[in-house]
């Protein structure tokens, strides 16, 4: 069985770029601020089960299925604090690790 998205992750690149250019868009607060909200949303209505999204076109976030990013992105082990960053224009994804 397939994991289904909307996020459409199978479609995505892998990139190291997503994160240095939001937070040369909208600053280090404002990008700190969106992943803790991210990780915040995990905390109320996550599971172990789930990954926070923030969506970078947006600032918006949401939770995906961890299975999914695990087949995308191949990482046997996903971590309390992470979030995956996700660009639907470019069709890229990024996770990165709140520290």
């Amino acid at each position: 069985m397939k994991n289904s998205s909307p996020f459409n992750l199978e479609e995505c690149s892998l990139s190291n770029e997503l994160w240095p250019n939001f937070i040369n868009k909208i600053g280090l607060i404002k990008a700190k601020l969106a992943v803790q909200q991210s990780l915040d949303l995990q905390r109320m209505q996550g599971s172990t089960a789930t990954l926070p999204v923030l969506i970078l076109e947006t600032c918006g976030t949401a939770l995906v299925n961890s299975k999914a990013v695990k087949t995308c992105i191949g990482l046997s082990y996903l971590d309390q604090g992470m979030v995956l960053i996700f660009s639907s224009k470019l069709k890229a994804i990024q996770l990165l690790r709140d520290n």
